[in-house]
């Protein structure tokens, strides 16, 4: 790592890709820069940090996924603290495996903007309409924009589907109910 006998050189942290544990040149500087995304949705923030993995270090072509996910997790939880986020994790599940996020019925919704106003977890931007671009930043069972859609334009899953989805990520993930 540099520390104050090499200023201005670009710090190096190990985070495990795959099974091996590698050293990542630029490790601050990458997360740094997908900081400065916040407002962006996820997959262009996940291009952001791409990219400036592979503007510090040699990625191979063949291995991108794993080094991106490798990142991605990294930054996730930056993320989270920079947000005020506990964790990413919904009872010990990652939130990106739950399918709890709104859907927009454009057909229906005029752009009002209610719901962009309402979520302050950034799910939604509007552009003419509303678009979930954030979904996974959705909590879990809120349902709370839906009394601001005047025109009826959000949807849910049903808290059933929920509840037999959660009862499968639980077995998948070894979590017994409590």
């Amino acid at each position: 790592m540099c520390g104050p006998c090499c200023p201005g050189k670009p710090n190096v942290k190990r985070i495990r890709i795959g099974s091996q544990e590698i050293g990542v040149s630029g490790y601050d500087e990458i997360l740094a820069e997908g900081l400065r995304h916040l407002n962006e949705s996820d997959e262009q923030q996940k291009q952001v940090i791409l990219k400036e993995l592979q503007a510090r270090n040699y990625v191979p072509k063949d291995s991108e996924k794993e080094y991106l996910a490798a990142m991605w997790d990294e930054f996730k939880q930056v993320r989270a603290k920079r947000l005020g986020q506990i964790e990413e994790r919904y009872h010990g599940i990652p939130r990106e495996e739950i399918p709890w996020f709104p859907r927009v019925d454009e057909d229906r919704c005029t752009g009002c903007g209610a719901c962009v106003k309402f979520c302050q977890k950034g799910v939604y931007v509007l552009d003419d309409k509303a678009k979930v671009v954030n979904p996974y930043r959705c909590v879990v069972s809120c349902t709370g924009c839906l009394n601001q859609c005047k025109e009826g334009a959000l949807s849910f899953p049903t808290l059933v589907e929920l509840r037999d989805t959660m009862k499968a990520l639980r077995q998948k993930h070894g979590i017994l109910p409590g």
